[in-house]
């Protein structure tokens, strides 16, 4: 059975917290912050943690576009050395993750009246494709025939359409790669937990004591604590300026802007996919701008879970705190308005909608990158990302995105394990994350890597559930869920008839995942909220379930369900 990562592990997480100085405190538990603790534990000598005051990745790190990609249009603004780079990381997950993060071939379609012509599309695609060490199934191609290209991708508009460029990119879950990372940095010393508040700042470090102190607050049990370590980390996204201007150095500047920040995505069913075999994404120019003489922008239709197409996204200004970011009916309306005129002969109004999500992404204000300089002791900046430290000691990280996370956490580590004295040796980019397992498996295969790994297990799962849990879960979480359904035979019943999902999983996503409500698990760890009924049927039933094995009271049960009900609907309210 794999280690427990559950309530229990974090009530224990909390007490060393609350007891025992750190080294380094991680302040934001998105993808950011998770690569960071993880390299921090995968380095050794150095005693960290991490606190996220939601769960693990309920900000941008669960509302992304969930591509891992090179960034190709930066190829029109000759980045070329971003590019390398994103190219070069998205190489790394490949190795590292090959369960969750997945190839995706991507169709940019070429129309008429389109600001890049099909041929420097196509000599663009290929110089990309020359930045990595792609395999040769991997190449680009163009395609001119407008039939093929309705019969890779599905029903696209035709009318003064030129053709389309494949190129590759890759897909993940973004909220199950954050996940998987935190609990790899578990596994190996670090102290990791959700549901933990940062306050405010109580001590800078002195001569006498060359620690910082914070207060924290539990926001389950209501209790406020202090934790100390000797280096802290801000990795809290669009929440840093939030703590920034708790700092004791705070010099009245903001670091990020909200202009352009907000992204929205819909969630509809399948609309990609033609007769190919392969699950294809799409890429196309948007057309509503043209009126306004605005520049035109890229959107992404791309293959969901269970029969569903993720469409995205928008830029807009948030109104208000990052945590009340939802979708507008403006923006609502211009992503249904630009994908009714991609698949003509498809129905897309409101009621299609299954769902949608909102997240804000954390630019960096480039406009005050010079008074950043003056004012901060430490700085290393790339178009993508800010590193800095600020006259009080408190270590930023601004920007970044999923793609990157890893290299920015290498760059902060470098960093710190200089300060900190101790010897440095980054890990992150050859070590696999736990149970990393490829992709493709026949049965045969799968039934091989059980055995070899866990003698005992009796295989009471179908095949079909036992592959589909090795790629979700990975090798030793496929094993935990199997050894539930050996205690309780009953484990192995689907929670509905309409999804794939067995209750040893639910189950799982608590004792393996730190899931703590029912929102973690329908939104996050599972993602049954992005499917059709986004979960609210069943929601009762599951709670249920989880109070029978969580011990949950009536009270909680009927909480629990009330919460993600009211949250759902918060989300829907303008579509």
């Amino acid at each position: 059975m794999s280690f427990e990562f559950s309530s229990l592990t974090r009530t224990q997480n909390i007490k060393t917290l609350k007891t025992e100085p750190l080294d380094v405190l991680v302040i934001g538990g998105g993808i950011v912050g998770a690569g960071l603790i993880r390299d921090l534990a995968l380095n050794g000598g150095i005693k960290a943690g991490l606190i996220e005051q939601g769960d693990f990745a309920s900000g941008t790190s669960g509302a992304s576009s969930q591509l891992i990609h090179g960034g190709f249009r930066y190829l029109a603004t000759r980045d070329i050395g971003l590019v390398k780079q994103a190219r070069k990381e998205r190489e790394i997950l490949l190795h590292i993750a090959p369960n969750l993060v997945k190839p995706i071939p991507l169709a940019i379609l070429s129309y008429k009246g389109d600001p890049y012509p099909l041929t420097g599309i196509q000599l663009a695609a290929r110089y990309y494709n020359h930045l990595s060490k792609s395999d040769i199934a991997e190449k680009s191609k163009l395609l001119r025939d407008v039939h093929k290209i309705q019969a890779m991708v599905g029903p696209v508009a035709t009318d003064a359409l030129k053709g389309c460029v494949v190129l590759w990119d890759s897909k993940v879950d973004d909220a199950r790669l954050t996940i998987a990372t935190l609990k790899d940095a578990y596994q190996n010393g670090g102290i990791v937990t959700n549901y933990v508040q940062f306050l405010h700042f109580i001590a800078q470090p002195d001569t006498s004591n060359p620690t910082h102190r914070i207060m924290a607050k539990d926001t389950i049990s209501g209790e406020c604590f202090e934790i100390a370590a000797r280096k802290i980390v801000s990795t809290a996204g669009p929440w840093t300026d939030q703590l920034w201007r708790k700092d004791p150095s705070y010099d009245g500047v903001p670091r990020l802007v909200t202009k352009n920040a907000k992204g929205i995505h819909l969630i509809l069913p399948r609309c990609v996919g033609g007769n190919s075999s392969v699950q294809y994404g799409v890429i196309t120019v948007t057309q509503a701008e043209k009126s306004h003489n605005e520049k035109q922008r890229a959107i992404f239709i791309l293959p969901g879970e269970h029969d569903t197409s993720i469409i995205g996204t928008t830029e807009t200004t948030p109104e208000g705190e990052p945590e009340s970011v939802r979708p507008s009916t403006k923006e609502v309306a211009y992503l249904l308005s630009e994908i009714q005129r991609l698949f003509p002969s498809m129905s897309f109004d409101r009621s299609a909608i299954i769902g949608a999500y909102a997240g804000i992404r954390p630019l960096i204000a480039t406009n005050n990158s010079k008074q950043i300089s003056e004012n901060e002791s430490r700085n290393f900046v790339s178009r993508e990302h800010l590193i800095t430290e600020s006259p009080s000691g408190i270590l930023y990280v601004y920007g970044g995105k999923l793609t990157t996370h890893r290299l920015i956490a290498e760059e902060t580590v470098d960093y710190l394990a200089e300060s900190l004295n101790v010897p440095r040796e980054c890990k992150t980019a050859v070590c696999p994350l736990p149970s990393a397992i490829s992709e493709g498996l026949c049965a045969d295969d799968i039934d091989t890597v059980i055995r070899s790994n866990h003698q005992s297990v009796v295989n009471l799962l179908p095949n079909c559930d036992k592959e589909r849990l090795i790629q979700r879960y990975g090798n030793r979480g496929y094993q935990t869920i199997q050894e539930f359904v050996n205690q309780d035979a009953t484990l192995a019943e689907p929670i509905t008839t309409s999804l794939p999902f067995v209750k040893a999983e639910i189950l799982y996503a608590y004792w393996g995942e730190m899931a703590i409500t029912l929102e973690d698990l329908l939104w996050r760890r599972t993602r049954i909220g992005r499917t059709q009924g986004q979960g609210l049927d069943i929601a009762p039933q599951i709670a249920q379930f989880l109070g029978k094995w969580n011990n949950w009271n009536q009270a909680r049960v009927a909480a629990e369900v009330e919460k993600y009900t009211h949250r759902i609907q918060w989300l829907n309210h303008n579509l």
